[in-house]
């Protein structure tokens, strides 16, 4: 950093105005990443201003990270520094609900919860369900590519996301995509910055496909030995019926009774009355058929399964792995999984695994990772203590496009200063 940490607030205080930039060590410590803590927060009140923050910061050479609610905080490597935080907070307004063409666009500071009550209001909702939506972001959401439960009927954050702007290291702004589902012209930016984690640029804004709430939702829910659980699953998969989620879970908080030394598996139903009727009529017979004996779950106790479901293992102290395979080996990598608490969603390919915070749990993970390669899968530690995550690369094995990924870094952050060293490969 070629600025003190004093003249470079006097800088940003300049730029934002009075009481927008803070160096309280109280405040910096809550921001910290990986136990490295910031010099200075920042707090921008809008597209504008982080442009001139960013500015600033690229002339001084100090390292910038962006910040949201902090709930997926934990995900990526520790930063090799982390000199000023740009809180987007203040950056959270409601920008465009188009209802009749079911998409609507908000700023990036949003949290995800008062998006989708705004949503409600028109009987409509995004289905990115990310963990924590009380407190995450939207800009988060997209950076971090945060995807919850119902990715396997409705797509991940990559499909939901239909424009955006962002602001570049050097300052300026830009934007990609548009306001409309159909949109095609030139090149689909909006999926470069995806799960970019703020590496190459801050996010503003975004635009996204929403879809109508619907008229019922219900779970069917059966515990028993996981090669039942499997059974059951494969050969919902097989059916013809479209479940908005399916999850092997074990050990995790779940109101299904058997739950516990035996894994459980929920099927998330949503839609008219009469088609979640029928599905959850074949639903029991397919359990059946499986050796297992299911119950139906409505209201509050069909949200509290699915509230755990998508909020498993982030905040709790352990090693959190997700591993990624095609969807026919998650039951033999959840079978890999043996006494460890985990949720498996069968019908996407993803499984989350929460590990003990030991030093154990790496050689472990290494293991996994190994498994997931065997079946064209891959796996990252999507969070850890800070001490267990020094010196490795929690997102795996290297890529073979890593230098092309190096590449465009160096396009969009010549300097080097957005969240250096949390992404893949160092980036």
């Amino acid at each position: 950093m070629k600025l003190a940490g004093d003249a470079l607030g006097i800088r940003l205080e300049r730029a934002l105005g009075a009481g927008s930039v803070t160096s309280d060590p109280a405040a910096r410590a809550g921001c910290s990443i990986d136990g490295v803590t910031p010099a200075l927060i920042v707090f921008p009140a809008g597209a504008e201003e982080v442009g001139a923050v960013l500015g600033v910061c690229s002339e001084a050479g100090a390292a910038v990270a962006p910040r949201g609610g902090g709930t997926a905080i934990a995900l990526g490597n520790v930063p090799r520094r982390a000199d000023v935080v740009v809180d987007l907070k203040k950056i959270g307004r409601l920008i465009e609900h188009d209802d009749a063409n079911l998409t609507a666009t908000a700023e990036a500071g949003m949290a995800v919860g008062s998006f989708q009550q705004i949503l409600g209001e028109r009987r409509q909702f995004l289905a990115a369900d990310p963990p924590h939506p009380a407190r995450a972001t939207l800009g988060g959401v997209v950076s971090a590519n945060s995807n919850g439960p119902r990715r396997m009927m409705h797509g991940g954050v990559r499909d939901l996301v239909i424009g955006m702007k962002m602001v570049l290291a050097t300052g300026e702004r830009i934007k990609a995509g548009g306001k409309v589902v159909k949109n095609v012209a030139g090149y689909d930016l909006c999926k470069l910055f995806v799960g970019s984690l703020g590496t190459l640029g801050i996010v503003t804004e975004a635009t996204f496909r929403v879809a109508p709430l619907a008229e019922r939702a219900a779970s069917f829910a059966a515990a028993g030995p996981l090669e039942r659980c499997a059974r059951f699953s494969a050969a919902l998969l097989r059916s013809p019926l479209l479940p908005s989620a399916v999850a092997i879970i074990q050990g995790a908080a779940a109101d299904i009774p058997g739950a516990g030394k035996n894994p459980a598996l929920a099927v998330r139903v949503e839609g008219f009355e009469e088609a979640v009727a029928r599905h959850l009529r074949d639903l029991a017979a397919l359990a059946a058929d499986a050796g297992l004996e299911g119950e139906v779950l409505g209201g509050a106790a069909h949200e509290r399964l699915w509230d755990g479901i998508r909020d498993f293992g982030w905040g709790e102290r352990g090693v959190l792995c997700r591993l990624t395979v095609p969807a026919g080996s998650v039951a033999e990598l959840s079978a890999a999984l043996d006494g460890a608490r985990y949720v498996a969603h069968a019908g996407a390919g993803a499984i989350w695994a929460l590990l003990d915070a030991e030093a154990a749990s790496l050689a472990r993970f290494a293991s996994l990772a190994a498994l997931a390669r065997q079946h064209r899968g891959h796996a990252i530690i999507a969070a850890a203590p800070a001490d267990l995550k020094a010196g490795i690369d929690v997102w795996g094995e290297a890529p073979p496009g890593l230098e092309l990924m190096r590449e465009i870094k160096r396009q969009f952050d010549p300097g080097d200063i957005l969240n250096p060293g949390r992404f893949i490969g160092g980036i």
